[in-house]
């Protein structure tokens, strides 16, 4: 599996609106697999997660991850990142996730409060696969 950094040919797939597949392991050490919206910045991935969730207990007992996205127009194309949450990041409004949403919906978040904890989770990339 290459290192990072992620491939410039590969670009397209991660800033489209194709949701990513994130893969984390859970406390009793099975797997967990989740549509996500993700933004990717050229070294890492950010999330939102909620502090209420599986996910996020899962994140914080083991923080490696995996998270495929596929091509919207070619699904046989795609591309596998590999890597560790390296901040968790605290909002208590919606300015975050109201930042994904634009990615995938075009407008802001509708579906939470101001008040309501989010964390913005980074992940840093170490190794990427793909095809095609």
């Amino acid at each position: 599996m290459p290192k990072a950094p992620v491939p410039e040919r590969y670009r397209d797939i991660l800033e489209s609106r194709a949701l990513g597949h994130l893969a984390t392991i859970d406390p009793n050490g099975r797997p967990n697999v989740n549509p996500v919206w993700f933004l990717w910045d050229g070294e890492h991935v950010h999330l939102s997660i909620k502090p209420d969730t599986a996910k996020y207990r899962s994140l914080r007992a083991d923080p490696n991850v995996a998270l495929s996205v596929s091509d919207p127009s070619r699904p046989d194309r795609y591309v596998e990142l590999r890597g560790t949450v390296v901040d968790f990041e605290l909002f208590d409004n919606l300015s975050w996730v109201n930042q994904l949403s634009r990615k995938y919906t075009g407008s802001d978040f509708t579906g939470g409060v101001a008040g309501e904890h989010r964390y913005k989770v980074t992940v840093r990339i170490d190794s990427w696969t793909a095809q095609n």
